[in-house]
């Protein structure tokens, strides 16, 4: 992809309507992309919104459903010819040492963190594989690239479930042939893969409420997680940038 912008590229940034997502939404806005951005029916309104000021287009849907997934891309393809792009931001998280969590959560962090993003690559990559290029991101965590989650436990395997379903994506597209060929298809098939690793507390409005008295010096601003995706998104085929760890600034 070129070094000089994502003029004309179509990327889908699901969780639309998050403020990580909207971070990365405006990046990649003024790098010439454009957008569409996805999330839930509940959201229509703030998602709605924000589509607007970035000039993006929006869309529904309930990305635990495999047939949402695919309609999702689906749509995007028929109205804007191509999909350059996904990231994948849609998650969940839940504290708790294993004898106290609560059962329940065991489905909703796998089915968020984990099902949401296989059903998204799973639906987009077979367009991305036809068009010979493409860019795939998803979210772990610091638990998930450090291999401890004290008091988070069940949250920290779900985080590692991404990254390692992510890593062996990677694998897989790097030694893809070429139909009739007995070379590799070059480096990731033409698709890059990346595992975007917050290393602490992401100065959210929803971590905010949730934690109104921690010191917030230490936090993570989802501004620097748009600049290290747009800077991986943006890199020539010389290296891959698969793995992109983003630590506090203080």
């Amino acid at each position: 992809m070129p070094e000089e912008g994502l003029s004309g590229q179509v990327w889908v940034i699901t969780g639309g309507a998050g403020a990580i997502a909207g971070r990365i939404a405006r990046a990649f806005a003024a790098a010439g992309a454009r957008l569409v951005l996805a999330d839930l029916d509940r959201a229509r309104e703030a998602l709605a919104a924000r589509a607007r000021e970035l000039g993006a287009m929006s869309f529904t849907a309930d990305l635990t459903q495999f047939a949402e997934a695919e309609a999702l891309v689906r749509w995007v393809r028929d109205d804007m010819g191509r999909v350059d792009g996904l990231i994948h931001t849609v998650g969940a998280y839940a504290g708790g040492r294993v004898h106290e969590v609560e059962p329940s959560q065991y489905d909703r962090l796998f089915d968020l963190n984990v099902r949401t993003l296989f059903y998204c690559v799973r639906a987009v990559l077979p367009v991305m594989l036809e068009q010979g290029e493409g860019f795939l991101a998803g979210f772990a965590s610091g638990p998930a690239w450090r291999g401890m989650g004290p008091g988070a436990a069940l949250y920290a395997a779900a985080k590692s479930a991404v990254a390692t379903f992510l890593r062996s994506l990677d694998e897989e597209l790097r030694n893809r042939r070429r139909p009739g060929s007995e070379t590799p298809a070059g480096p990731t098939g033409g698709i890059r893969v990346v595992v975007v690793y917050p290393m602490g507390v992401v100065d959210t409005p929803a971590n905010r409420r949730a934690m109104p008295d921690a010191d917030r010096r230490g936090w993570i601003d989802p501004r620097e997680i748009a600049a290290a995706l747009l800077f991986a998104a943006t890199r020539g085929t010389g290296a891959r940038l698969m793995e992109l760890p983003v630590y506090p600034g203080r």
